[in-house]
Order: C-alpha cells, then structure tokens, then sequence
C-alpha cells in the first residue's frame, strides 16, 4: 500500500469519527435552557411559569412552539421576546 492510499484511508476514518456525533445528535439543539437565557437577557425573571413556557416549547411536538408563545404571552412577555425565546427552545 502507497502511503498516499494509506494517508487517505487515515484521513477518511478521522473524518468519519469525527462526523458521527454530529450525525447522531439531536435534530435540535437547542432546549428549555436556551429559552429562558433568552429572557434573562431581555431582563425578565425566570420563575415556575416561564420554566413551564420553556420546557413546553422544547417538546419535540408539532405544538411546541404555540404553547411556549402562549405561556409567554399570558404572564405578559412581549411579543417579540416570546417569539426569540419560544424560536430559541425547539
């Protein structure tokens, strides 16, 4: 075997252990803990109501993200933050 064929062969099987845990990864990755730093910064308090927001948007359900805005809206997170931090959780 050339050393050429041989560095190939090396720089294949990196390059396939490298991809695998990003193959195998979630679809989303983002979470619950994204969507409440969303709010943090925005400089509101994250209590039990924006927790259950939050970890109803990063539900993997084709309502997630109706649910989080909802949540938000309800305890009065403006609209455009609620979009950003429910966008932020699924």
């Amino acid at each position: 075997m050339t050393m050429k064929k041989r560095a190939v062969g090396i720089l294949a099987a990196t390059f396939a252990a490298a991809a695998l845990p990003i193959m195998a990864a979630s679809p989303a990755s983002a979470d619950q803990g994204d969507c409440q730093l969303s709010l943090i910064d925005a400089g509101y308090k994250v209590g039990p109501k924006v927790e259950a927001a939050c970890q109803a948007g990063a539900r993997f359900s084709p309502t997630a993200y109706g649910t989080c805005l909802m949540g938000l809206l309800d305890i009065g997170v403006r609209a455009d933050h609620a979009q950003l931090a429910c966008g932020r959780a699924g």
